[in-house]
């Protein structure tokens, strides 16, 4: 193992992932934080753990990575790069200020920016699409709101290590702290990565998808490319992600006239093991019925036309946010396990990183594969489930273009590219 990454949540961790598995590198994505690392199959050169810490009390988040440091480096890992949310969502502070404690070294370079999603930095202000992180959608998540646009104050509300900003003509220094580099463009992450490596930086990093995209090319990693599996019709989409882009592209992909589109209220999710009871069965035999036809499906759980909102039917149950966050995951894995102990053949996408892991926890997986990246931060990967392997898409909520659904169908069937 050449190199550990550490990410807070499992799309993030796939989209992190994959950058590697374009060059050909062997990478595998694990969902335990006690993973034994000096079990890693010798053939692997870049673990990806995640660690779920995205939503955790701070000091549990910076426990909990610190500890996975602290074990990577008695192993001799080479380089450690912890993985954050692409707009700061999160424990960025406690995690990167224990990355840096646990490590032994001085320094820990930090490169936000994500310039294929329109994420960059800028005189240390970090920026969606242009806009203030804070002033974005990403100000306004409902369950993790972004606070503050300036990285450095991100990061003092988490950690008391020295944070220092670097402009886009200046150089990394000796100082002691974490470094965050202002960057616009993939070239600018390249030619800082380029830099830390030329003095022997590469050690302690930080970033998202963008900044890792350069990582294989900086270390020499590379190698064969394994084939794709043929994916399997039809294309079947969960979607649990409140974000408006997601939102936008399920709209989007209704619209179409492409999908069926089942709407999940959220008396459904909100309740107990619903899907396990027989008014719960009996529904998911339906969705059964529009998996044997082999049409394609978008399955929503937010915003449902006509039904009441998932925050007044929770506010009215008395559930607090993170109550509706633990139910609505865990109701939506027990009924894609319910698909798949029926005997449900899919290429299935989940949206949203809980819904995912979600969806993974119930099926007692605890190792993907990722194979290709359709689209910026679209993934497909492989599981294996009840002894098969079985092809699952991921994406971040905050990522993809308004026609997003079409595009991934067509890419994954031709037969829908004359159409798209």
């Amino acid at each position: 193992m050449e190199l550990l990454i550490l990410a807070d949540d499992l799309t993030g961790a796939l989209d992190t992932g994959i950058q590697f598995v374009k060059r050909g590198v062997r990478t595998s994505v694990v969902f335990d934080p006690a993973y034994p690392l000096e079990k890693v199959d010798g053939q692997v050169q870049v673990l990806v753990v995640d660690t779920e810490s995205r939503h955790i009390d701070p000091a549990k988040a910076a426990e909990l990575v610190g500890s996975i440091v602290r074990r990577a480096v008695a192993l001799g890992v080479k380089c450690i790069y912890k993985k954050t949310d692409s707009a700061l969502r999160g424990n960025v502070g406690a995690e990167l200020g224990a990355a840096l404690e646990a490590s032994g070294q001085t320094q820990l370079h930090f490169i936000p920016a994500f310039p294929d999603t329109k994420r960059s930095t800028v005189e240390g202000i970090h920026y969606i699409d242009k806009v203030p992180v804070a002033d974005s959608v990403f100000g306004k998540d409902p369950f993790n709101p972004v606070k503050y646009s300036r990285v450095a104050e991100v990061l003092g509300t988490q950690t008391d290590a020295l944070v220092q900003e670097i402009g886009l003509k200046e150089c990394a220094n000796d100082k002691a702290g974490i470094q965050v580099y202002d960057a616009v463009t993939n070239e600018d992450i390249l030619q800082r990565g380029l830099e830390l490596k030329k003095n022997d930086k590469l050690h302690l990093l930080a970033g998202c998808a963008g900044f890792a995209g350069v990582l294989s090319e900086l270390m020499e990693m590379g190698g064969a490319t394994q084939p794709i599996p043929e994916a399997q019709e039809p294309f079947f989409m969960v979607c649990g992600s409140v974000n408006p882009i997601t939102r936008t592209q399920v709209k989007n992909g209704v619209a179409s006239g492409k999908f069926q589109y089942i709407q999940v209220p959220p008396e459904q999710t909100l309740t107990p093991h619903w899907f396990t009871t027989e008014a719960g069965k009996a529904e998911l035999a339906k969705w059964q019925a529009v998996i044997a036809k082999k049409q394609p499906c978008i399955v929503d759980t937010n915003d449902i036309p006509g039904a009441v909102p998932v925050a007044d039917y929770a506010a009215s149950q008395g559930f607090d946010i993170e109550e509706v966050r633990r139910r609505i995951p865990l109701a939506m894995g027990e009924a894609l396990k319910g698909l798949m102990d029926q005997g449900a053949v899919a290429t299935w996408m989940v949206t949203g990183g809980d819904i995912l892991m979600g969806f993974i926890q119930t099926m007692g997986v605890y190792e993907i594969t990722p194979l290709q990246e359709l689209f910026t931060g679209t993934v497909l990967s492989k599981i294996t489930i009840h002894g098969r392997e079985q092809l699952l898409i991921s994406k971040s909520g905050g990522f993809g273009d308004e026609q997003l659904l079409p595009n991934v169908l067509a890419k994954l069937f031709p037969k829908y590219k004359e159409e798209n």
